[in-house]
């Protein structure tokens, strides 16, 4: 059993090096004992592209502290400044409703729950007709603090839960260990009603083989979980013959100034969004992913990928297709003004509407005609989501998502939230090039 009594002000040293044994104290996965790898990759052709932009896109990130209450493996977030002021708070959050012409406003950190003023926050993004959004670890939520962010308006709170944690209690559970705290949560939710919870989680070949188990603990939770989203470990090696630089002068980052960087290579650990999709689909056969973003450097990448399942009981029947989801955001769009990260409503059988357009709602809709018996289980949506996060590419350059929902703002300009250390460091954004011997 690994030590996991350490201070939150306690020496950062001592948590990378932890975090690295809890991360590395297995071996990795063979990618073909779980991934058909004959099962066709996501294609950019039969896939709705989400029209987003830089000053129309439905995400507001705001992050109102950089303190945390655990330590995640790869966190891009240092402590320096702590908790931001509600008047500095709510002034972004402006920014973000007009330039940005936002859906939902994403409550971000650091941990926002230890926030002293994380109810009001909550509450004067609903009062602006927005939907507030907490990404928590979820270690200092109680149920009345959840009572209390219900009333103020919380839309959802999107849970981070995995293996590569230091979490009081829970530090070197693998991921089906976990899922005792992730039921916590869920129930918890299911009690006090009226707030959607999701679960995200990062994943690396570490890990892989637990989150098909993960999703069916989702569907088993129907009514209690509203989605997941999987995210692929990110990371860049800190090498000889690997110089960065910004505004043109040469910078020498270590792990514990940009915490995405390592003294290990665990490249072989990464896997890309293609590999998840594969996954998926290995397990689930009527998976489908339906909308896509790319990446800004390969035509063929794909940084974020989104399917909306269709469930009958606790199995996947199908999956709203491209179709459905262009519908969707155009009609958000044309009737709201802005696009949408999701209806505050649960996915129920009026979904079948879309049949009129989405051929693969039409192959759902088939499916209960000719097996009647699906109508008396309940029906429902599950958000199955994939990120991939910025590579460092062979050439030396870093491929960011095109048109970054995960925007925040900095000294008056938009910043990519998971290089934002950079900015904070350097006052730019590193380059990254390649020496070659």
């Amino acid at each position: 059993m690994i030590a996991e009594k350490i201070e939150e002000n306690g020496s950062l040293s001592d948590l990378y090096n932890l975090a690295e044994k809890v991360v590395h104290k297995g071996k990795e996965t063979d990618l073909g004992e779980f991934i058909d790898y004959s099962i066709p990759g996501p294609d950019k052709e039969f896939l709705y592209r989400f029209p987003w932009s830089i000053n129309d896109n439905p995400v507001g990130w705001v992050e109102i502290t950089d303190k945390c209450n655990i330590y995640c493996k790869g966190c891009y977030r240092n402590r320096m400044d702590g908790h931001k002021s509600l008047q500095d708070i709510k002034t972004e959050i402006d920014f973000m409703k007009k330039w940005r012409k936002v859906d939902a406003v994403y409550i971000a950190g650091g941990e926002p729950l230890i926030h002293p003023d994380i109810v009001e926050i909550v509450k004067y993004i609903d009062s602006i007709k927005l939907k507030p959004t907490i990404i928590s670890n979820g270690q200092a939520l109680t149920e009345n603090m959840l009572r209390d962010l219900k009333t103020a308006g919380l839309t959802e709170i999107s849970f981070h839960v995995d293996s590569g944690q230091i979490r009081k209690g829970w530090t070197g559970k693998d991921e089906v260990e976990l899922i005792q705290l992730r039921q916590k949560f869920a129930d918890l939710h299911h009690k006090v009603g009226g707030v959607k919870s999701n679960f995200n989680m990062t994943i690396s070949k570490r890990n892989v083989e637990d989150v098909p188990k993960t999703v069916q603990w989702v569907l088993d939770n129907r009514g209690k979980v509203t989605g997941l989203t999987i995210i692929t470990l990110r990371g860049g090696m800190l090498r000889e013959g690997v110089d960065f630089f910004a505004n043109g002068q040469k910078v020498e980052p270590s792990q514990k100034d940009l915490g995405y960087l390592s003294n290990e290579d665990i490249s072989a650990s990464y896997l890309k969004s293609h590999d998840v999709f594969r996954l998926l689909k290995t397990h689930f056969k009527d998976y489908d992913a339906g909308a896509y973003l790319g990446g800004t450097q390969s035509h063929t990448s794909i940084k974020w990928l989104v399917g909306l399942a269709l469930c009958s009981g606790n199995k996947i029947v199908g999956s709203v297709g491209p179709a459905g989801m262009e519908l969707f955001q155009s009609g958000h769009h044309w009737f709201k003004g802005n696009y949408s990260v999701g209806s505050k409503a649960p996915v129920g059988r009026s979904v079948f509407l879309l049949a009129l357009v989405d051929k693969n709602v039409r192959k759902v809709f088939w499916k209960f005609l000719l097996q009647p018996w699906l109508f008396f289980r309940k029906f429902y949506g599950v958000s199955l989501a994939i990120i991939q996060p910025p590579d460092i590419l062979p050439n030396g350059t870093i491929e960011m998502c095109d048109s970054c929902p995960d925007l925040t703002l900095y000294k008056g300009e938009l910043v990519n939230s998971c290089r934002l250390d950079e900015v904070r460091l350097y006052g730019s954004l590193i380059s990254r090039i390649v020496v070659k011997n």
